[in-house]
């Protein structure tokens, strides 16, 4: 199937309004695909079609697909609030597709067995089941992410460490205290985050990584200031190294990778 096709700005600003908008999905715009084509099928049968201010989702049900937006919505929400990122403004709608069960997603979006949900490009594709809030959490941050970083693989500790974070926001109690207990386990045997800001997930130590990238990067949004992450995601942007876009959001903190280490193990303590 072909990939959504480039948004139509001027439509946008037209069209879309704060709640749900009705016109039919394919008059609307869609964000830019930087990942480029992507093979997958569309849920159905009787899958809707409902459009909010930022997102598209096609789901079994027209009120559930209402729903899983209004979700979507406030996950994009709580994500601005955590990074300062009010100002940011996507360059189209993004794509949710719901598949009904995990079998159809595995199936129509040639997603791997473990796999629970993706971001690819500026689409996310999930199923709908317990742990679908969090997903869309997680992967409503990469899409975000990657779209204000220009499509760049910069920062993926931080990346997928802030990704986990917007997760427990929406966690029930219990998954929310499981996560609790896998972050503050990351601090026993922490990995030097001179190798953590280089490691690549996916062999031995990957759960370490993933549990205390969430817990760097919860240190710099609830120590460092929502307003230092905007101002360090920034200078990196824009062309600063690791060690000066930390000073420049973090100035009071840390001047560096060494001194963010310094203070998060005091903190894990």
């Amino acid at each position: 199937m072909r990939t959504p096709r480039s948004p139509r700005t001027a439509l946008l600003a037209a069209a879309l309004c704060v709640g749900c908008v009705s016109l039919p999905p394919e008059m609307l715009p869609i964000a830019e695909n930087p990942a480029g084509a992507f093979e997958y099928e569309e849920p159905g049968p009787g899958a809707s079609a409902v459009a909010s201010s930022r997102f598209l989702v096609k789901a079994h049900g027209g009120e559930r697909a209402r729903l899983i937006a209004e979700m979507a919505e406030r996950d994009y929400q709580s994500l601005m609030a955590d990074t300062g990122l009010f100002y940011f403004r996507p360059g189209g709608l993004y794509p949710i597709l719901v598949y009904g069960t995990a079998e159809e997603y595995l199936r129509k979006a040639r997603a791997p067995e473990w796999s629970g949900g993706l971001a690819v490009g500026n689409a996310i594709f999930t199923y709908d089941g317990p742990d679908m809030p969090r997903i869309l959490a997680h992967e409503i941050t990469h899409l975000i992410f990657l779209e204000y970083m220009g499509g760049r693989g910069f920062l993926r500790w931080f990346n997928e460490g802030l990704a986990v974070y917007e997760e427990l926001h929406v966690a029930e109690p219990a998954k929310k205290a499981e996560l609790e207990r896998w972050l503050v386990g990351s601090h026993r045997s922490p990995m030097p985050l001179a190798e953590l800001v280089r490691f690549t997930p996916g062999g031995p130590g990957t759960d370490q990584w993933y549990a205390q990238s969430a817990s760097v990067a919860r240190y710099l949004v609830e120590t460092g200031g929502r307003n230092g992450v905007e101002k360090f995601l920034k200078a990196f942007r824009e062309g600063a190294g690791l060690d000066a876009a930390l000073a420049a959001g973090f100035p009071t903190l840390c001047d560096s990778l060494a001194g963010l280490e310094k203070h998060w193990l005091t903190l894990s303590r």
